[in-house]
């Protein structure tokens, strides 16, 4: 009895050595041990926390689910596969600078990340999906979303030894915006690039925008700028800075000054590539792309997508300097 005893005791020690090792062990930032060699599709590699809008509830899901829904929920599903390919490694980049496990940055303190695209990524499950596309357009567009992201499954994006800030929008209409005149930061991976692939997109040639003066003036005291609609002429709203792609950088409004990117929120346009005029008692606007214009055109990687140019290439030309990485690298 003494033998068993004093073997089952060695035995605990051993276990618990095991386990003390195990939560005493850190991980480095953006570095996870591998679970398997080879993932087969459907196994799951991480858990990420998604606040889910809608619902107001915290929900947890395997990692390549996120980015299924994110895919879905960012990306026109028509778009060729290896756009769709592109665009799941951008939203799998976006979400490991974000989750926990990995040592990143999350959006809040119940999870990782929020399905607002104003703060993160959109992203939808599957039944909302389901309703948005009703069950036949659903069955196709979610194969074609399911292939392409189990295709580039734990593939994401690093500059240096760090995942990138994966910036995307849908237009550019001719030419990415470099980070620094969005932001005014600079990026080295996110500069202004040569766009003429998006062509196709709805939103590249300019469209007419008609605002009445009174909705302008309430728009623009969101910002903390006080005009008086009498006061808004055609040199009340004026543009003093530009960026090298010809996007407005800074308004001036009765002589107080607002960021471009600002502007165009607060009058909800499509993108800061605009021009505008007084006429009568509107403000009439041009615009042109749809986005803030740096980082991916989501049309200009379908248009290279429909070219025959692969994930790879379209990711390296709008994010130049990055390579790829995997969730299971060593």
């Amino acid at each position: 009895m003494r033998r068993v005893l004093t073997r089952l005791f060695y035995i605990a020690l051993f276990v618990l050595g095991i386990y003390v090792g195990l939560i005493g062990s850190a991980v480095p930032p953006y570095q996870v041990p591998a679970r398997a060699a080879n993932p087969r599709p459907g196994d799951p590699i991480l858990v990420i926390r998604v606040y889910y809008v809608p619902q107001g509830k915290v929900l947890s899901m395997d990692l390549e689910e996120y980015v299924k829904g994110v895919v879905a929920s960012e990306m026109p599903a028509g778009a060729g596969v290896e756009a769709l390919k592109a665009q799941a490694v951008v939203a799998r980049t976006n979400a490991v600078r974000k989750m926990r496990i990995l040592g990143g940055t999350p959006s809040r303190v119940d999870a990782d990340v929020s399905s607002d695209y104003k703060v993160d990524q959109a992203w939808n499950p599957t039944e909302a999906l389901r309703d948005r596309w009703g069950a036949v357009s659903f069955w196709l567009n979610w194969n074609r979303i399911e292939k392409a992201c189990e295709e580039t499954r734990g593939m994401f994006l690093i500059y240096g030894s760090t995942p990138c800030e994966a910036v995307f929008h849908s237009t550019c209409g001719g030419r990415t915006e470099a980070a620094r005149d969005v932001w005014g930061r600079d990026v080295p991976y996110l500069q202004s690039v040569a766009c003429s692939f998006c062509q196709h997109s709805p939103y590249y040639k300019p469209q007419t925008v008609t605002i009445p003066l009174t909705q302008v003036s309430a728009s623009l005291a969101q910002l903390g700028v006080s005009v008086a609609v009498s006061r808004i002429t055609g040199s009340t709203i004026g543009v003093s800075q530009v960026s090298p792609t010809g996007r407005v950088k800074e308004v001036i409004v009765d002589g107080q000054r607002i960021r471009g990117l600002e502007f165009r929120m607060a009058l909800n346009m499509r993108s800061t590539l605009m021009s505008w005029s007084v006429r009568g008692n509107n403000l009439t606007f041009q615009v042109r792309g749809y986005g803030h214009g740096a980082g991916m055109c989501q049309y200009g990687a379908d248009g290279m997508a429909r070219q025959g140019r692969t994930f790879q290439e379209i990711l390296s030309y709008y994010y130049p300097g990055t390579r790829m990485a995997g969730i299971f690298d060593e």
